[in-house]
């Protein structure tokens, strides 16, 4: 099973859900998890479901409300046993789940972050107790990931100055994600709808996503477009 795992405090919820749903159109098994101290991603599950554990939608499995990977392990069991997953994604933002050593057994690391000053200090602070001098494997690579990205007079190594820089390999790849209303409404009605609808997000979207799919999931880039063009008519014949 790949597993990818995204830390930072900015909200991911809707990113991770269309990779999710473009990983099913690729046919793999995807399990997501939300880790998160906010809950994000319930906001776009059916309310008859919220305070599950696990459940699916958009043919993802999605757990929420759980802190540990015990937690996880007893939500599968309860859930039926442990399902044969291909990708797990992970959202976090505190340290309960993964760590140290264990940073290692995750394929692809990715660190989330925006302009808020807040949020730069919260992630500073929790690249800190990561401990990642605890990882036999050094220095472990992370890519970074921008949202939304806006002009600034400030310089994007304006994050570098608030991060370790022993211990970490920072790969060239940025995602970046400019504030796009297009974008914010398409999250919104999805929240809403109770469905990721993925036909009106902005070329520039559709753009990053797929250059994800590629980065982190070894799929090449007509793999990606045919991954998009499957979900898109998925979301139409609903």
């Amino acid at each position: 099973m790949k597993k990818v795992v995204f830390f930072g405090a900015p909200d991911k919820s809707h990113l991770l859900l269309v990779l999710g749903k473009l990983l099913t159109a690729m046919e793999r098994k995807v399990l997501i998890v939300d880790s998160t101290l906010a809950q994000s991603m319930q906001g776009y599950l059916p309310q008859a479901e919220f305070g599950c554990s696990l459940r699916e939608f958009e043919g993802i499995d999605v757990a929420t409300g759980l802190i540990t990977p015990a937690q996880l392990e007893r939500s599968l069991l309860q859930a039926g046993g442990e399902t044969a997953y291909d990708v797990m994604l992970l959202d976090t933002d505190h340290t309960e789940f993964v760590k140290g050593r264990e940073l290692q057994g995750y394929d692809k690391r990715v660190w989330c972050s925006n302009w808020s000053r807040l949020v730069m200090h919260k992630n500073a602070e929790l690249m800190q107790r990561l401990c990642l001098h605890e990882a036999e494997s050094q220095p472990l690579s992370f890519y970074r990931l921008i949202a939304p990205t806006l002009p600034t007079a400030m310089p994007e190594t304006y994050f570098d100055s608030l991060l370790p820089q022993q211990a970490v390999h920072w790969e060239d790849t940025v995602f970046r994600f400019p504030l796009d209303e297009r974008d914010m409404s398409v999250e919104l009605d999805n929240q809403h709808h109770g469905r990721i609808d993925i036909r009106r997000l902005s070329g520039t979207y559709r753009r990053n996503v797929l250059d994800m799919l590629q980065q982190l999931f070894d799929c090449d880039a007509k793999t990606a477009r045919r991954a998009w063009a499957r979900s898109r008519k998925r979301s139409r014949v609903r």
